[in-house]
């Protein structure tokens, strides 16, 4: 129906769109067909959310009268053109990574996400878009919020923070900016999901399932 649907933390009228409430409403966007790989909107679809706004073509979220600020809650496509180079930084840091240990996304057992934002990801959603890789799910594990954890550890226990300074030791440190891979890799996750499609079977599945319909 191209309608919105969203939960406000506190149960109040919303006031703006939370990180990980922006990287649901993209996805939902592309799967639905109210915007292209590239990121550009659909105005031509029959729904009054789908505008030309102050800023370029926008999407209405929430209209003025729901919202406690008393305006629309719009994502637009200054907006999105942010999302979509931030997701594919995140993604190229991941392939290059990778391959700088000699192997590749499709291999890994495990995806670690923590921190608070990393909580409240919806991992459906963050594949859809290109942000993390398309693998099975249940690899894709919570840790909450690690650096308060860590710290509370480092306070309470002599054999953690003995731990923690041992695994300090044995970390390296790679700079992206220095691959030269980097700047392909982040053209390459540009867009949605990505320019390799193949490598996210579940979301082309998706699109098909939706072109069918």
């Amino acid at each position: 129906t191209l309608e919105a649907t969203y939960r406000v933390i506190g149960d109040e009228r919303p006031r703006g769109i939370c990180g990980s409430g922006l990287i649901s409403l993209l996805a939902e966007m592309f799967i639905s067909g109210a915007m292209d790989k590239r990121g550009n909107l659909n105005l031509g679809l029959d729904t009054p959310r789908l505008r030309e706004g102050d800023h370029g073509p926008e999407y209405v979220v929430a209209w003025a009268g729901e919202t406690a600020t008393g305006q629309d809650i719009v994502i637009n496509k200054v907006d999105i053109d942010n999302l979509l180079r931030a997701k594919a930084a995140v993604y190229a840091g991941f392939a290059v990574l990778a391959r700088s240990v000699g192997t590749d996304l499709n291999t890994v057992e495990r995806v670690l996400i923590a921190g608070a934002f990393g909580q409240y990801l919806d991992v459906e959603n963050a594949i859809q878009i290109g942000l993390l890789p398309d693998m099975p799910r249940h690899k894709f594990k919570y840790l909450g919020n690690t650096s308060i954890l860590g710290a509370y550890m480092a306070l309470l226990s002599r054999d953690a923070r003995r731990d923690i300074s041992e695994l300090g030791q044995r970390m390296t440190y790679l700079e992206l900016s220095a691959d030269n891979t980097f700047h392909d890799e982040w053209m390459s996750a540009l867009f949605l999901p990505h320019t390799h499609v193949s490598d996210f079977p579940s979301v082309m599945e998706l699109l098909e399932k939706g072109t069918e319909r």
